[in-house]
C-alpha cells in the first residue's frame, strides 16, 4: 500500500472548490483557496492517471489511465471523493473519454476505436473501429447535441475528424511530428494542436451554412479547416495546450509556459517546474494549474499576461545625464547626475527638488542605509554629504557636509543604519559612525589584491565582514588591523555583491557566480546554486526573495518555493538600478508589492508589481526534476516522527528533505554536483550530526556534515561542506598535466558508481570507491582537518556497479559487483589482491547487493541483475575462503532489470524497472528455501533502488526511488503451516 508518492504529475483539473491532480495512480484533492491537500484516493491499479472528465449533470468524474477507467463520485455532505467500483479494464490504452448520459460514457482508444460503456453495470455497449487503424498519440471526444465528434492525433502527423460509426471526413495536415494534444473551442470555431515538431497550430473551422458546430449536420457542412497560425515559442516538444478566455496556453518539455492570443502572438513566456517537463495543465476563471516532472503542482495567475504591461513607466523628469539612483524609505527616488546634482523625486506629488553638490571630482559614490532614510554621497577626494528623508513631509535635508581625511576613496558602503565603511587606496578601511556628527569607529587594512577595494560589507557587533574584488571575504575584529579570518576566492573575480547577517555567528553572501553562500564567523558552511549567474542581494528581511540578472533580464526569485517571481527586460545589471519590496493596502487587503527602477538610455524607468497578480504558488512540493539514482534515510534520535531523505540524481542536485508523520514533505537543503550523482552514503556521528558522502560523474566526491538542532517543537537543519574532491583532478590540473607532457588519460569522464565507508572512531574514515574505469580506490578522510588523501587502488578493467560492506565478528569484507556478471570479495581494511575471490553469479551486470549475517561465519547475500533474476546465496567463511553453500534463483518474478534488494528478517524484497516490488520468504532449516509471498506495483517509473525505512512485527515500510519517490507499507505474510 502506498502511503506517500512524488512522481510525474500527469493530470490536473479544476473542479468546483478543488484542484485535482493525478500523481501516479493516486488522485490528490487540494482545496484551491487555501492550497491545502485534503484527500488522497487510490484510483487505478498500477496505471498513471492521464485524464479527469467531470460530469455536467451530477458529481461524478471519469478518471482514466493506461487501459483502466474508474468512476469517482463526490459525496457532497461529507465533502470527500470515493470510487464507485473497481477499475474497468479495457482492451487498449484510453486517450479520451466523455459523458453521453449519467451512466453511459464513450472512450477513444490508442488504435482509433470508439467504445461506449455502461458504468452502472460496468459493461461495454458498443465498439466502432476506424479504417485508419493508426496508433494514436492523443485524441479528443467532443459531445455534440446528437452525436460525438472524434478528433484523432495520429503517429503520421495528422488529426483525423470523424463520427464514431462513420469514416474520416476531414484530415488536418501540416505538422511534421506526432500529435501530442488537441483542444477546441467551437464557439470561436477553432481547433488547437501541439506536436513533436515544437509547434502550436491554430486551425479555423469554416462553414457558410451553420457556424454553431454543435450538431452532426453542422460538421457535415464544413467546407475547410485551414491552419491560420503556426506558432513557435518552445524549445522542445509541446506536450499540452488549453484555451481560456481570449488566450491559448501551451506547455512543453522545455519547462516553458507560453501564453498566446487567438491571433498567434506570443504574449508572455515563463519557465516553471525547475527545468523539468510540464506534463499537464488546466485553466479556469483567472488561474492556470500545471503539473510537472518535478512532482510539483503549481497555480499561476492568468493576470500575469497583462500585468507586466501595467505600471511600467518611463519617468519623464527632464534630468540631464542621470548617473545613479536609489529608492528612499517612502518609495521616493534620489538621483545623482553628472552635473554635480542630487535630485529628490517625490513620487506622490510628481515633483523634484535639486541639491547642488560642491564636489571636486567627477567620480562620486552614492549609498543608501538599510532603513533607506539616510543617503550618503562622497567623491574620490573625500567631500562627503549625508541627507536624511523626512517621512512626514516627504523631503530630504542635508545633515552632514564635510571633508573626510581618509585618503583617496575607492568604495563606500552603509553597514546597517549607523556605520559607513570607506575603503581608500592601498586598502585602508575606515568605519565611521554617522549621526549628526562623524566619529571613527574602527580602521583596518585590506590584504593586497589586484583591485584593492571592497564590494560588500556588514557589521556584527565588533566584527566587520568585508568582501573584496578578488572574491575574498575577510573577518575583522575591532582593535586589530588585519583580518582574523579570510575565506579565499569565495565568489569569483568580482567579489561578493552583498553580505547579510543572520544571527550572532552566521551570515549569508551573494555573488556574480550564481551562488548564495552560508558562513559562520569561523568556517564556510555550504552554498546554494541558482539558475542565473548574477545574484545581487535579498529583497526582503526574511531571506525569501533574492534578486539578480540573467543576461539582460532582471529577476526576482523565491528560494523557499523555487519559483521565479518576476522578470524585467532592462538591459542587464551594468547600469544603476534599485529594487524595493513593501506591503500596501489594495482592495481592502494588504498585498506584497515590488518596485524596480533603472536607468536606460538616460531615461529613468519604473516597474511596480503586485505579487499575487504575477506570482505562481506551489500547492504541492516537488522534488528532483530528473531520475533519482540514490537515496539514504535517517531519523533524528530526538524526534523519530520525522524521516530525512538524502537523495541524488541526474539533475546534479543532492537534496535533504524531511517527511513528517502527516506525510508533509519539506525541502531542507539543496547541494549541487558538477554532474549526475550516482551514490550517497550516510554515517551517523557522535554528536547526532550526519556525515554525507556523495559521488558520481566527473569522478567527484563531496563530503558534507548535516547538523540537526531542536528549537522548541521544530528541528532546524543546516549543512557544512567539508570536501569537494576530484579523483582525477580539476579541469585546470588536468590541463596543466597535459601541458607538462604527463601521461594522457584515455578515460576523462570517469564516474564514481558506488562507495562504502569504514570507520572505527568516527574521526578517520576509509572510503572505498568503485569507478567506471575499472578501479577500486581507497581514500582516507580526516574529520578533524577535513583532508582527504588517496591511499591505494586495485584495477580490474571492469566497470564496478555496486559495493557492500559486510562486517562479521571476526573479519570485514568488501563485496563489489561489476557490469560483467561477476562479484569480487576482498578482506578489509586493506584490499589485498592475493586474497580476493571472484564469482560469476548472473548472466549480465549485477545492479544491487544485500546481505544478512546468519552466524559468526555464515551470511546470506541477495543480488539482482540485468538478467531480470533475483539470487539468494548462502555463504560461509572457512579460514581465508568464502564458500558458496547454496543458491536460490528466481528468473520469473520480474520482467525487467532488478535494481534493488533487501533482506529484512526472514523476508527478501526486490524491486525492478518493471515497477514491481516482490516479497519472498526465506528459511534455513534443512536447506535454503525461498518462496514467493506477494507483489505490488509502484507508481515510480525506472526504479533505481529500494530503501528500508522501518520494520515491525506486522509490516515493513520501504521507499522505492527512480523517477520519483514512493513510500510503501508492505504487510508481512502470515505464518505458513508446515
Amino acid at each position: 500500500m502506498s502511503t506517500f508518492i512524488r512522481t510525474d504529475v500527469t493530470c490536473v483539473k479544476f473542479y468546483q472548490q478543488f484542484v485535482l491532480a493525478g500523481i501516479g495512480s493516486v488522485l490528490h484533492v487540494f482545496l484551491r483557496d487555501v492550497d491545502k491537500l485534503k484527500q488522497t484516493l487510490s484510483v487505478l491499479n498500477g496505471q498513471k492517471i492521464y485524464g479527469i472528465v467531470p460530469s455536467k449533470t451530477d458529481n461524478k468524474l471519469i478518471i482514466f489511465g493506461g487501459k483502466q477507467i474508474e468512476i469517482v463520485e463526490l459525496d457532497v455532505e461529507k465533502d470527500v471523493f470515493y470510487c464507485c467500483f473497481m477499475p474497468i479494464l479495457c482492451d487498449d490504452w484510453v486517450h479520451s473519454a466523455v459523458w453521453k448520459s449519467s451512466n453511459i460514457i464513450a472512450i477513444l482508444t490508442a488504435h482509433n476505436v470508439v467504445e461506449t460503456w455502461n458504468t452502472e453495470f460496468q459493461m461495454q455497449c458498443s465498439q466502432n473501429k476506424s479504417k485508419e487503424n493508426s496508433i494514436l498519440y492523443c485524441g479528443l471526444l467532443v459531445n455534440l447535441l446528437d452525436d460525438v465528434l472524434v478528433l484523432s492525433g495520429t503517429v503520421f502527423s495528422e488529426v483525423l475528424l470523424r463520427f464514431p460509426d462513420e469514416e474520416t471526413f476531414y484530415s488536418l495536415k501540416g505538422h511534421k511530428g506526432v500529435i501530442f494534444s488537441i483542444t477546441c473551442d467551437f464557439k470561436r470555431g477553432i481547433i488547437i494542436t501541439t506536436s513533436d515538431d515544437r509547434s502550436v497550430r491554430i486551425w479555423e473551422v469554416q462553414s457558410q451554412i451553420d457556424k454553431t458546430f454543435d450538431t452532426k449536420v453542422s460538421w457535415t457542412n464544413v467546407e475547410n479547416i485551414p491552419c491560420l497560425h503556426e506558432l513557435y515559442g518552445h524549445g522542445a516538444r509541446v506536450m499540452r495546450n488549453c484555451i481560456i478566455s481570449d488566450y491559448v496556453v501551451s506547455v512543453g518539455e522545455d519547462s516553458a509556459i507560453c501564453y498566446w492570443d487567438i491571433n498567434g502572438k506570443l504574449l508572455r513566456k515563463v519557465t516553471s517546474h525547475t527545468n523539468s517537463c510540464i506534463w499537464s495543465l488546466d485553466a479556469e476563471d483567472n488561474y492556470l494549474v500545471t503539473g510537472g516532472g518535478d512532482s510539483a503542482v503549481i497555480i499561476h495567475p492568468l493576470s500575469v499576461i497583462t500585468e507586466y504591461n501595467k505600471n511600467c513607466l518611463s519617468l519623464n523628469l527632464n534630468i540631464i545625464s542621470p548617473k545613479k539612483l536609489a529608492f528612499t524609505a517612502q518609495r521616493n527616488i534620489v538621483i545623482m547626475t553628472d552635473c554635480n546634482e542630487l535630485i529628490f523625486y517625490n513620487a506622490d506629488s510628481n515633483t523634484k527638488t535639486e541639491f547642488k553638490l560642491n564636489h571636486e571630482t567627477t567620480y562620486k559614490l552614492l549609498s543608501v542605509s538599510s532603513c533607506k532614510q539616510l543617503i550618503a554621497v562622497v567623491d574620490m577626494s573625500g567631500k562627503f554629504d549625508v541627507f536624511i528623508e523626512n517621512c512626514k513631509e516627504n523631503v530630504i535635508n542635508n545633515i552632514i557636509d564635510t571633508k573626510l581625511d581618509v585618503g583617496k576613496i575607492m568604495s563606500m558602503h552603509w553597514a546597517g543604519n549607523r556605520h559607513l565603511v570607506f575603503c581608500a587606496e592601498l586598502g585602508r578601511i575606515t568605519i565611521l559612525t554617522a549621526d549628526n556628527k562623524i566619529d571613527i569607529f574602527a580602521t583596518f587594512n585590506l590584504p593586497k589584491c589586484k583591485e584593492r577595494w571592497l564590494t560588500a560589507v556588514a557589521i556584527n557587533g565588533d566584527n566587520l565582514i568585508a568582501g573584496d574584488r578578488c572574491g575574498n571575504i575577510h573577518i575583522y575584529v575591532k582593535g586589530e588591523m588585519g583580518p582574523i579570518k579570510t575565506f579565499k576566492h569565495i565568489h569569483g573575480r568580482y567579489g561578493p555583491t552583498s553580505i547579510k547577517i543572520l544571527n550572532n555567528t552566521d551570515f549569508i553572501t551573494t555573488g556574480r557566480d550564481g551562488c548564495i553562500k552560508y558562513f559562520s564567523l569561523t568556517r564556510y558552511l555550504y552554498s546554494r546554486d541558482l539558475d542565473y549567474p548574477w545574484v545581487e542581494r535579498f529583497v526582503d528581511n526574511n531571506n525569501k526573495y533574492v534578486c539578480g540578472f540573467q543576461e539582460r533580464t532582471f529577476i526576482v526569485y523565491d528560494i523557499v518555493h523555487n519559483i521565479k517571481v518576476l522578470e524585467v527586460q532592462c538591459g542587464g545589471g551594468h547600469r544603476s538600478w534599485d529594487v524595493i519590496r513593501y506591503i500596501q493596502k489594495s482592495n481592502e487587503d494588504f498585498n506584497e508589492f515590488i518596485s524596480f527602477i533603472y536607468i536606460k538610455e538616460s531615461n529613468i524607468n519604473s516597474h511596480t508589481f503586485q505579487l499575487n497578480k504575477i506570482m505562481s504558488r506551489s500547492i504541492f512540493t516537488g522534488t528532483h526534476s530528473k531520475e533519482i539514482n540514490c537515496l539514504g534515510s535517517h531519523k533524528y534520535p530526538l524526534d523519530s516522527s520525522i524521516t530525512y531523505f538524502v537523495s541524488g540524481g541526474e539533475d546534479t542536485t543532492l537534496r535533504i528533505t524531511s517527511l513528517n508523520s502527516a506525510n508533509q514533505l519539506k525541502e531542507e537543503l539543496i547541494f549541487r554536483h558538477l554532474s549526475s550523482i550516482r551514490t550517497v552514503k550516510l554515517k551517523e556521528l557522535h554528536d547526532n550530526s550526519l556525515l554525507v558522502v556523495s559521488a558520481g560523474g566527473r569522478a567527484q566526491i563531496c563530503i558534507r556534515r548535516i547538523l540537526f538542532k531542536k528549537i522548541a517543537s521544530s528541528i532546524h537543519v543546516s549543512g557544512e561542506e567539508l570536501v569537494n574532491h576530484m579523483i582525477k583532478g580539476t579541469d585546470k590540473e588536468r590541463t596543466e598535466s597535459r601541458k607538462r607532457g604527463c601521461e594522457t588519460d584515455f578515460d576523462p569522464e570517469t564516474r564514481v558508481m558506488d562507495l562504502e565507508i569504514l570507520s572505527s572512531d568516527n574521526v578517520k574514515f576509509l572510503i572505498f570507491v568503485g569507478c567506471s574505469d575499472g578501479k577500486i580506490r581507497t581514500l582516507e578522510f580526516n574529520l578533524h582537518n577535513n583532508e582527504i588523501n588517496n591511499v591505494d587502488y586495485i584495477e580490474k578493467g571492469l566497470c564496478f556497479l555496486k559495493m557492500r560492506l559486510l562486517e562479521l565478528p571476526a573479519r570485514r569484507m568488501l563485496i563489489c559487483s561489476t557490469s560483467h556478471a561477476s562479484l569480487y570479495i576482498w578482506d578489509l581494511p586493506q584490499l589485498i589482491t592475493d586474497y580476493e575471490q571472484h564469482y560469476l553469479i548472473h548472466k549480465s551486470g549485477v545492479n544491487c547487493i544485500a546481505t544478512a549475517i546468519i552466524s559468526d561465519t555464515d551470511f546470506l547475500m541477495a543480488t539482482g541483475g540485468d538478467d531480470n533474476a533475483v539470487l539468494l546465496n548462502y555463504m560461509s567463511v572457512e579460514e581465508c575462503v568464502v564458500v558458496k553453500k547454496e543458491v536460490w534463483t528466481s528468473e520469473t518474478s520480474h520482467c525487467s532489470q532488478v535494481t534493488g534488494v533487501l533482506i529484512v528478517d526472514n523476508l527478501l524484497v526486490s524491486a525492478s524497472i518493471d515497477q514491481r516490488v516482490t516479497v519472498f520468504e526465506w528459511s534455513l532449516l534443512d536447506r535454503l528455501k525461498c518462496e514467493f509471498r506477494s507483489q505490488v506495483f509502484s507508481d515510480v517509473a525506472d526504479i533505481q533502488g529500494i530503501q528500508l525505512l522501518q520494520s515491525d512485527k506486522s509490516s515493513l515500510t520501504v521507499c522505492v526511488f527512480g523517477k520519483g519517490i514512493e513510500v510503501m507499507l508492505i504487510q508481512r505474510p502470515p505464518p505458513q503451516s508446515h
